[in-house]
């Protein structure tokens, strides 16, 4: 369910190459590859753990399985 919402929350600009996270926005880099993504996401795992302890009162295990899930969801989004 956690996953569910926090991808609901974000949304992708496919035009301005633009992703707004409940955390913050980022641009894509252009072109687009996997390891680029992956880079660029990694910016935003501090705020992720910190954001599932505070708002849903997730575990460090937690948090790491709904990074994941969340992270290739997302991927397989901009991939598209």
């Amino acid at each position: 369910k956690v996953v569910d919402q926090i991808v609901r929350e974000t949304r992708i600009d496919y035009d301005r190459r633009v992703i707004k996270t409940p955390l913050l926005s980022f641009r894509l880099p252009s072109p687009f590859s996997s390891i680029s993504f992956l880079n660029l996401i990694h910016r935003i795992l501090p705020s992720f753990s910190d954001h599932c302890k505070d708002v849903y009162g997730l575990n460090e295990e937690e948090t790491d399985y709904v990074w994941k899930v969340y992270r290739g969801i997302i991927k397989d989004k901009i991939s598209q």
